[in-house]
């Protein structure tokens, strides 16, 4: 646990971003070992498979994602405050709320899993294999969840090193298991694209249960028997107040890919498998940003509960700086290298250069994009740490659907661009979205935000 009150802040943005981009990576990892396993061992149309399920599965626990970000938040107000008291209260009020609201979507997915996949419009050979992805997936989410929630704790109490812990097992967990389940061992069958679903399934259950009990014996605050298990509406009020605009920003960019998605699949399997690959090298390129944006929640947060503003403004800065540092290499690395890394998902066929061909396509727009996220995820992290959420759902909903989707209907269809209008409409919207997101902040606003003990 780490204390971001005093001490130089262009350190503690660089020793807390590191270990929380190592551990973005692992989890990452998930969708990227996936992904290779299944386009190693079952083919491009495994690969479009489980790149038509990606956003539905991003989507459904993205609520659960901003509870988690809304709990983070309180924790590290409080931990600047050094309220540890209130820390107990927030702990067990927080989790079982998640928990039981995890619960209900898992049930609500799997009612209308059928519909889901067709609202992504996925193509019609490769519809059952979609489904089955998705369906195991969100019958497991509790598990993934369980995980989710530890690592936010940790981050709010500015341990980060920890979760990186956590994470370098699952990832082994899922390296080891996704591929046995996809192709089978002992009197276990073959399961195609449902065994990497259920590997992921299987390395997160252990994680889960593994990392609890490791945590035990380091964490006084993970101890489910030392919370205080007084119900306190104040603090669930909180945690939703804050989550759910959080949730419904996730929700927002979540369902502008699906409808994305659903334009991209009109173009074929290899587009879709293409925009597929290009999705996951983008989450992973985007880790640095993302990282770097929840090292200023927590940063900010903990020198907002103390009430030092210098040293938020400071926080600010140095997080969009080296956010560009980083954008810089990755547009570079993307734009030279972009059917190598293409090749990495594919097995050989007759496909794969016609593949590996619009991969190079995408990113002749799409790695100019990275500079955007730099400034904006540092933005809004900072914005998250006041409780500011609401005005980071406007701004989301504003880049989504007022622009880039419209924009993307109309490069793509009149103006006759295809999928190559889609890419623009997302290099623009992005783009746009930098200067929304700087007037915002500069207005100051956010400032004004008071949460419990504030």
């Amino acid at each position: 646990m780490k204390d971001f009150t005093e001490g130089s802040i262009a350190k503690q943005v660089f020793d807390f971003t590191l270990p929380i981009m190592l551990g973005n990576v692992l989890m990452s990892a998930y969708g990227i070992i996936n992904l290779i396993w299944v386009g190693r061992l079952l083919g491009h149309k495994a690969v479009a498979a489980v790149a038509a399920s990606l956003p539905i599965i991003m989507l459904l626990p993205a609520f659960l994602i901003g509870l988690g970000m809304a709990t983070n938040v309180l924790i590290a107000q409080a931990f600047g405050r050094k309220d540890k008291a209130m820390l107990r209260k927030i702990l067990s009020n927080s989790f079982f709320s998640s928990i039981l609201f995890c619960l209900l979507i898992s049930v609500v997915a799997l009612i209308f899993r059928h519909e889901l996949i067709e609202l992504v419009q996925a193509p019609v050979e490769i519809r059952d294999m979609a489904l089955s992805y998705l369906t195991i997936m969100m019958a497991s989410l509790v598990f993934h969840f369980f995980i989710n929630w530890m690592n936010g704790m940790l981050r709010g109490l500015g341990d980060a090193t920890t979760v990186v812990k956590i994470l370098i097992m699952l990832a082994v967990f899922n390296v080891t298991f996704v591929p046995l389940f996809i192709k089978g061992f002992g009197p276990l069958p073959p399961l195609g694209v449902a065994g990497a679903a259920w590997g992921s399934t299987l390395a997160a259950l252990a994680s889960g249960i593994i990392g609890y009990f490791y945590l035990l014996r380091f964490n006084p605050y993970i101890n489910m028997r030392n919370w205080d298990y007084s119900l306190d509406w104040h603090i669930i009020r909180e945690v939703f107040v804050i989550g759910v605009p959080a949730s419904l920003q996730m929700l927002v960019v979540s369902l502008a890919g699906v409808i994305i998605v659903s334009l991209v699949n009109r173009y074929g399997t290899a587009v879709t498998a293409a925009f597929g690959i290009g999705m996951q090298v983008d989450m992973l390129a985007t880790i640095p940003f993302i990282s770097i944006g929840m090292a200023s929640t927590t940063i900010a947060g903990q020198n907002l509960g103390a009430r030092n503003m210098d040293r938020v403004y400071q926080t600010t800065r140095i997080s969009i700086y080296v956010g560009l540092a980083i954008a810089l290499v990755c547009t570079l690395v993307l734009l030279i290298f972009p059917e190598h890394i293409g090749a990495l998902f594919l097995k050989e066929s007759l496909e794969k250069a016609q593949v590996l061909s619009l991969v190079r396509d995408y990113y002749q727009w799409m790695a100019f994009i990275f500079p955007c996220f730099a400034i904006i995820f540092a933005i809004q992290g900072v914005l998250r740490s006041a409780g500011d959420t609401m005005a980071l759902l406007a701004l989301s909903f504003i880049a989504m659907f007022i622009i880039r989707i419209p924009l993307a209907y109309f490069l793509a269809g009149p103006v006759g661009f295809r999928q190559d209008g889609i890419w623009m409409a997302m290099l623009a919207s992005s783009t746009l979205a930098v200067f929304l997101n700087w007037l915002y902040y500069k207005k100051g606003s956010w400032k004004k935000k008071k949460l419990m003990g504030g």
